[in-house]
């Protein structure tokens, strides 16, 4: 008898997991759910009540979402008003207004120098040139020598190669300058500032657009272009370069003659570590960086925070102290996979779960009130412009978006009137086979279903 009960219980426990698979259907709508990977959490920051959670545990591919981590790594870590610190100076004797040396730059990582976002960063050069006159140089011995201490510089090794050549996969350098990309004529091969690329223009292509492929390290840039853009005038792409430093050592030379300050390309004896300070550039506050590259969703910002962790140190170096600070405060980055602080790699791997609950520490921790300022809003800006902008949730949901081919992904906040969390959002699709906007428009009936 007993082992017909047995028998029953079994089949009872059976059924009711059969059902409860059954009708644990995915929140999202879309075509071919079934064979897309998703997991949605979303918890009630007030109550504790956890509201929706499908398949939380799955360790997903993220995207730009990891930009959301990285940066509440770096402000826990480092604080709001960390800055980057480059300083100028100069080796050598100053005499009669000749310095025998060279002019010295020590780099620190900051990937703001140079930057359109920032009037400060973008006024560096115009800064350094101001620092020597006002040191009475007239003329220098030597050249520009720019020291950079940073270990694996440049484009992360496991982001696509067909990243690499686009602004948007530059890599990040000890010295960065206006995002480390110069401007390219393809048909004559110049660039804006002057640069050692060497480019190859291959026969007109029947695509729509133009297209561009560059190694790592590499000086050889490899452009397909339409005959329409090879009829234009002033036909130019913006793309990266592989030296940064050797770039801007070129553009301040020049800059340095122009303003009738004499300095050469060679690089003088009289070099050594006694270096007079003539200039001390800061860099935009972190809360003023994080915010910019949430919205923006910069990558060269992001890896320069990621970097800023251990400065000089390897990206594992970084990784690994990032993981370690999670796991010390109880958000467990067992099976959490990061290769990169921008998230332009796919072989990172979050879940959502993790990812809500890194949020709803955050959002108790004394940086709260940073953290959330960061983030994009539903409607209104940044990435999320154009996201339920027509709906009662304008303005309501404060998150980073993350998208590349075959994957989206949210994660932020619900907020209320006065713009403080009241619930963490986590959304992540990977491997849909429906567009991007049917996508995008069952996510935005999703979330209006579930704050009514």
């Amino acid at each position: 008898m007993h082992y017909y009960q047995r028998l029953l219980s079994s089949a009872i426990a059976l059924a009711i997991a059969a059902a409860s698979l059954v009708s644990a259907q995915c929140p999202l709508k879309i075509e071919g759910a079934d064979a897309a990977s998703i997991g949605i959490y979303v918890k009630d920051l007030t109550s504790g009540k956890v509201l929706v959670d499908y398949n939380s545990n799955q360790a997903l591919t993220p995207a730009s979402v990891t930009k959301a981590l990285t940066s509440a790594t770096a402000l826990s870590m480092l604080g709001a008003d960390f800055r980057f610190t480059t300083t100028v100076g100069c080796s050598g004797d100053i005499s009669g207004g000749r310095c025998s040396g060279n002019l010295v730059i020590n780099a620190s990582g900051d990937p703001t120098i140079g930057s359109k976002q920032f009037r400060r960063a973008e006024a560096f050069t115009d800064s350094v040139i101001a620092a020597v006159r006002r040191a009475g140089i007239k003329s220098f011995g030597g050249t520009v020598v720019i020291r950079e201490n940073m270990l694996d510089q440049g484009p992360v090794p496991q982001w696509e190669i067909e990243d690499v050549a686009w602004p948007y996969g530059a890599g990040l350098h000890a010295f960065n300058y206006a995002g480390n990309t110069v401007y390219v004529n393809p048909v004559t091969g110049k660039s804006v500032p002057e640069s050692n690329l060497k480019v190859t223009l291959l026969p007109a292509s029947d695509k729509d657009g133009n297209d561009m492929l560059r190694g790592i390290n590499s000086q050889n840039l490899t452009v397909w272009g339409t005959a329409k853009s090879r009829n234009m005038k002033n036909w130019r792409l913006e793309t990266t370069i592989p030296d940064p430093a050797e770039v801007y050592a070129g553009l301040l030379i020049a800059k340095l003659n122009n303003a009738g300050i004499s300095i050469g390309n060679k690089k003088s004896k009289a070099d050594n570590n006694k270096i007079k300070v003539l200039y001390l550039h800061e860099s935009p506050e972190l809360r003023a960086i994080c915010r910019d590259l949430m919205k923006r969703s910069d990558n060269l910002f992001a890896e320069g925070m990621l970097r800023a962790i251990l400065p000089g140190k390897s990206r594992a170096d970084c990784i690994k102290a990032e993981k370690e600070f999670w796991n010390n405060n109880d958000v467990s980055t067992r099976y959490v996979m990061v290769s990169d602080g921008s998230g332009l790699t796919r072989s990172n791997r979050m879940s959502a779960r993790f990812l809500g609950n890194m949020l709803e520490w955050m959002i108790k921790s004394p940086a709260a009130s940073d953290y959330i300022n960061f983030f994009p809003l539903a409607g209104i800006d940044g990435t999320l412009k154009s996201l339920l902008a027509k709906t009662r949730l304008k303005g309501r949901l404060a998150m980073k978006t993350g998208s590349m081919a075959s994957v989206q992904a949210y994660a932020g906040y619900k907020v209320d009137a006065g713009g403080h969390p009241t619930h963490v959002v986590v959304i992540m699709v990977n491997g849909f086979f429906c567009s991007r906007s049917s996508l995008r428009k069952q996510t935005e009936a999703f979330l209006l279903d579930t704050f009514k």
